[in-house]
């Protein structure tokens, strides 16, 4: 999963950004407007925490309906009559002076929200995999797949942030719902399963991967393919040679 600032100085090392990344987050910061609207994370990105302070309403307001009419966005600032005029229905906002546990909490739980929504919201397909997220059921080539709840939510998150990292702090605060007592072996059990239970390997459409000290990372296999360079060509026999007299 990817995040987003816009303040001031992203890095500042007690910015947003910084914070966010000690954090357990995969998070990119940004100084102005123009910068975020032509990086490629804006569009890729699971939630924006943007700076209040100092921006235009009307800018604001453009830049959420642009890149996120759908996705969640987190303001923080001085002014709470300006950050609450901002939020839409799925979005949060957070007054200065904000601490670092007051505003990780505040992430996770928007991002939770946001969870509950996608995972209630239909049918969702990759490749062979097909999610039915109304009756938690995971079908692959058709045949249904069983998978416990917490099975499940880990699977179509890990789909849905597909060939991307996705860290065990996302992974414990979205499925487990920041149950302090989640520790690496639970997690590590469960990821096991998915990966024997769906065929996440090598030898799979999709191949699930630890990355060392942070997370996962589900991606499609690319498999190398040996062409024949003239496919078409026959073999011609060898006519011995005919000596001249």
């Amino acid at each position: 999963m990817k995040l987003v600032t816009l303040e001031n100085d992203p890095d500042n090392s007690w910015s947003l950004n910084n914070t966010l990344r000690h954090a357990g987050y995969h998070c990119r910061g940004y100084s102005n407007i123009d910068e975020l609207l032509e990086s490629p994370w804006s569009a890729e990105s699971d939630l924006a925490i943007i700076e209040g302070d100092g921006l235009d309403k009307g800018l604001v307001e453009f830049v959420a309906q642009t890149l996120w009419p759908e996705r969640p966005m987190l303001f923080v600032g001085t002014d709470e009559r300006l950050l609450s005029s901002l939020t839409r229905d799925a979005d949060a906002y957070l007054v200065k002076p904000v601490s670092v546990r007051g505003l990780v909490a505040c992430v996770k739980s928007t991002l939770s929200r946001a969870w509950d929504e996608y995972a209630s919201s239909g049918t969702t397909e990759f490749g062979r995999y097909v999610f039915e997220t109304h009756e938690r059921n995971v079908l692959v080539d058709g045949k249904r797949v069983a998978l416990t709840q917490k099975e499940f939510q880990l699977a179509l998150l890990l789909f849905r942030n597909l060939a991307r990292p996705v860290s065990r702090v996302y992974l414990a605060g979205t499925v487990w719902r920041h149950d302090e007592r989640i520790n690496a072996r639970t997690m590590t059990a469960h990821i096991s399963t998915i990966r024997s239970k769906l065929q996440l390997g090598d030898d799979g459409d999709y191949a699930l991967t630890p990355i060392y000290n942070y997370g996962y990372r589900l991606d499609p296999v690319r498999r190398n393919r040996t062409l024949n360079p003239n496919p078409a060509r026959q073999a011609v026999p060898t006519t011995p040679a005919v000596a001249s007299h």
